[in-house]
């Protein structure tokens, strides 16, 4: 279970400015970040593959909210919903190329650090609203220009919203709006 850290609150000090009906998180951690959508939205959604992560949240992080529900499921494939907001702060860091270090799928994305969260803009499209807007963090470790290409063919908007500044990356949050095409199923196979 990912817990929170730098890039969580960084995250959590954007998505206050959002509001609205309907949000999603997913991959909810500890659940910090739902529980901030859970003061701004009238319901929330939170997913996460891993079911410690869903336990945790809902008996202390979220153990108070009842405008929530929590379901164990990859990215957001049980779901059946459009959503004003959909929130992720994906794991972003590039996987070990020596295979020194533990491999840990709450914070390695993929070979170029990009894979899961290209996974997550496939999984979109049935669960956004035409006005919904997308959040998700990135890092300047992951392969950010590749990101940005395969976000050009799929939405019409893409701005950086915040970037801070760590000793050894900078974290950007993005957020996309406006799906071109009904389905993004090229965006992971690039």
């Amino acid at each position: 279970m990912y817990r929170p850290a730098e890039d969580t609150f960084f995250m959590a000090d954007i998505i206050k400015n959002y509001k609205g009906n309907f949000a999603l998180e997913v991959g909810i951690g500890s659940g910090y970040l739902t529980r901030s959508l859970c003061s701004n939205f009238d319901f929330v959604v939170g997913t996460d593959i891993n079911f410690d992560s869903i336990v945790y949240a809902k008996s202390t992080t979220l153990y108070n909210y009842r405008n929530k529900l929590l379901i164990c499921t990859s990215l957001g494939s049980a779901l059946k919903f459009k959503f004003d907001l959909i929130i992720s702060n994906p794991p972003y860091l590039p996987n070990d190329p020596q295979g020194i270090g533990f491999e840990d799928n709450a914070v390695y994305g993929g070979k170029e650090g990009i894979e899961f969260t290209l996974q997550f803009l496939n999984s979109i499209p049935p669960l956004i609203k035409e006005n919904g807007k997308i959040l998700l963090l990135r890092s300047s470790l992951s392969n950010i220009k590749k990101m940005d290409n395969l976000i050009g063919e799929c939405f019409y908007q893409q701005r950086v919203l915040a970037r801070k500044n760590l000793f050894f990356e900078s974290l950007e949050i993005v957020e996309l709006a406006g799906i071109k095409n009904s389905t993004t199923s090229d965006v992971h196979k690039n």
